[in-house]
This record gives structure tokens, C-alpha cells and sequence, in this order.
């Protein structure tokens, strides 16, 4: 058996046919192989069943540890009042339940959540708020460096745009996060950075409208080797 590594993928976005190359033909990923998800798998792009869908095949043969994005949280949240689903219909929403099989004219209705298949919905309920190794901390946004324990504030988890370093989770781990598009140039210039404890692979894919911005990122955790593509969808 071939040597096991570790990947992570920054923010897919719906990009079914971009998450699908870069896994196959960049990182040609194996059994024994690790696939760290920072999130934001759904929204805006137009394939966001196939994703999920792409996921669980995925974790069939490998080791798959997607945690949940502000996008899936939306869409969960969603299923428990109305407010949620208006908010979620300013990021992205329709492209998902359209991707769903939902009808077009009722994407913006509250009740068309419900058109989601319940097996979805408890799959996405499953993916945590974080995970972690003894060399890495991975989470959809980043954490709040400013209180005493981090891990209780679930809305910089998944909303916040600082870059904290809380040392007293961390330690000597690199803290891995995505949901802040930025271009491709500013995550290698990151990664050349000897001294970077913290790293966003949010390569804006869904984005390729803007020249600066539709990669999708991967990064091998093990030799910190960074693989991109961009969007294909």
C-alpha cells in the first residue's frame, strides 16, 4: 500500500466539475489517503447536490473531514425559521435547491428548503464546527483570539474575517481556514512565509468572473505543496 498523505480543499461553492478535476487529475487521491473540506461546499455555484454527493463517494474509500461552513449552517438554520431562509437567500440559496431539483419560481419561498432530502440534511448535521491534528487546526472562518476560550464562539468559527492567532488553542499548530476570497498570489506568497501560522485557502472558485480570483485550492499538509485550478464549471 502506497504511503498515506493529507490534502485540504478551500471553499468549493457549488463547483462540482472544478472540485472533481483537482481531486482526480491534480491530487489524484488514493484509499488511504486523508481529504480535510473547509467548508462553504454549497451556495452560488450550480452544482452543489453533485458536491455533497461527490463527498459521499468520496468518504466511502478514504478518510473525508469536511467541517461546516456559514453556508451549510444557513441552509440548517433555514429549517428552523424564516429569518434564516431570507438570510440565506442573499448568499447563494437558489443555485442549491435549483441543483436540488427545486422549481425554479420556488426557490425563494421559506417552504422550498424542505424540498432538500432529509438524508442531506442529517449527512451536513453530521460535519463539525472544526477539526484538528497535532500539527493543524482546520475551520471554516477562523477563531476569536480574544477570549479565553475560542471554541465557544461559534459565530467567528463561521463568519469572522480576522486572522487571530489564540495561542492558547493553537500552540504550536498552523491554523487552516477558508470563507474570505482572496487570489491565488497572496496564498503562495502566504506559504512562502516561514513563519505563517495561519492559512487562507480561499481561492474564490465560484468567483471566475474576476481575474484575481476563481481557484479552487488544495494544500498537501505533509510537504506543503500547494495545488490549484481554476473554475471549470
Amino acid at each position: 500500500m502506497s504511503e498515506s498523505r493529507r490534502f485540504v480543499i478551500g471553499d468549493i461553492h457549488g463547483c462540482f466539475l472544478t472540485f472533481k478535476y483537482l481531486v482526480e487529475e491534480k491530487l489524484h487521491l488514493k484509499p488511504n489517503d486523508t481529504l480535510f473540506l473547509l467548508g462553504d461546499t454549497i451556495d452560488r455555484g450550480a452544482g452543489s447536490k453533485q458536491v455533497i454527493d461527490y463527498i459521499r463517494k468520496l468518504s466511502v474509500t478514504m478518510n473525508v473531514r469536511p467541517v461546516i461552513g456559514n453556508h451549510e449552517f444557513m441552509m440548517l438554520q433555514s429549517l428552523e425559521n424564516e429569518y434564516s431562509f431570507i438570510t440565506w437567500t442573499l448568499n447563494g440559496c437558489a443555485q442549491t435547491l435549483l441543483s436540488f431539483g427545486v422549481d425554479r419560481s420556488m426557490v425563494l419561498e421559506p417552504g422550498s428548503v424542505f424540498q432538500i432530502p432529509e438524508f442531506y440534511i442529517e449527512y451536513i448535521k453530521t460535519w463539525p464546527l472544526y477539526e484538528e491534528t497535532n500539527d493543524f487546526f482546520f475551520v471554516h472562518a477562523g477563531l476569536n483570539g480574544y477570549i479565553k476560550d475560542p471554541l465557544t464562539d461559534v459565530e467567528s468559527m463561521l463568519w469572522t474575517r480576522d486572522e487571530d492567532v489564540p495561542v492558547n488553542i493553537l500552540k504550536d499548530r498552523t491554523l487552516i481556514h477558508g470563507h474570505t476570497p482572496i487570489p491565488l498570489s497572496s496564498i503562495r506568497k502566504r506559504l512562502q512565509n516561514p513563519k505563517s501560522k495561519v492559512f487562507n485557502l480561499d481561492g474564490g472558485c465560484v468567483y471566475k468572473n474576476y481575474p484575481w480570483l476563481g481557484h479552487l485550492v488544495a494544500l498537501d499538509l505533509d510537504k506543503m505543496v500547494l495545488y490549484s485550478v481554476r473554475n471549470k464549471d
